[in-house]
């Protein structure tokens, strides 16, 4: 008898526990309280519509092509959430949730005159043919490019000479019809050789180099709240 009186009561318990804990995580969190934080080659070519939808919503936006200033931010409690390369988590401090959104490969973007590159025969390009290529690229803020270099260390190769240019247009222009080359994600590269079709081409590197992009957010209820509004976007 003392037994059954036991487990009901204990029963009881837990199924409290069970409905508080539900009522927390089912607790609503408005888009108009969050501060949120984005690299820009994720918000312009992956997720446009999303932040287009929702930029008038949030408290605070910080769009930008420096993680750095992602990073400080999210450790300071300034960005409640933050979309940026998955090699940057063990930058970040204190708790944080990471929720995995999608892995892109990396491709070498060059004039279609650069005989360098259309010269070469194998699929893909590899990362010793990589470094015999002149390398034009943002500077070492950019995740790209500390991406890349971390991926020569890995391996034990020298890394290929990068020329550093701050600005994307320029970049490209002097790409084209040029020894030059950059290294862009899959999402970027297409966008600027679909734009530059008769001038650019583009050549995927192999495998060592992957792309991975993770949302970070304080809690698991804003990871929640935001990452399924991203995947909403992702299905349409």
């Amino acid at each position: 008898m003392a037994g059954k009186k036991f487990y009901t009561n204990a029963k009881r318990i837990l199924n409290d526990f069970h409905d508080l804990r539900t009522s927390v995580l089912d607790k609503s969190i408005s888009m108009q309280e969050l501060s949120i934080g984005v690299l820009d080659s994720i918000s312009s070519f992956l997720y446009p519509q999303f932040f287009i939808d929702i930029l008038s919503k949030l408290r605070e936006i910080t769009i930008t092509n420096k993680v750095y200033e992602l990073i400080m931010p999210f450790n300071n409690d300034v960005l409640d959430a933050v979309l940026m390369d998955s090699a940057f988590r063990s930058d970040l401090n204190g708790d944080f949730f990471e929720k995995k959104l999608f892995e892109e490969p990396y491709f070498v973007v060059y004039s279609k005159e650069n005989t360098q590159v259309t010269n070469l025969t194998g699929p893909k390009v590899t990362a010793k043919e990589l470094q015999k290529l002149d390398v034009i690229m943002y500077p070492k803020y950019c995740p790209i490019h500390q991406r890349i270099i971390s991926t020569y260390q890995e391996t034990n190769l020298e890394p290929p000479k990068i020329t550093e240019i701050d600005y994307s247009e320029s970049m490209v222009s002097l790409v084209i019809g040029s020894p030059f080359v950059s290294i862009l994600p899959k999402s970027l590269a297409v966008n600027k050789v679909t734009h530059n079709i008769h001038n650019l081409a583009m050549k995927q590197l192999d495998i060592t180099f992957l792309r991975s992009v993770s949302l970070f957010a304080k809690t698991p209820e804003i990871l929640e709240v935001v990452g399924s509004k991203l995947e909403s976007y992702n299905q349409n």
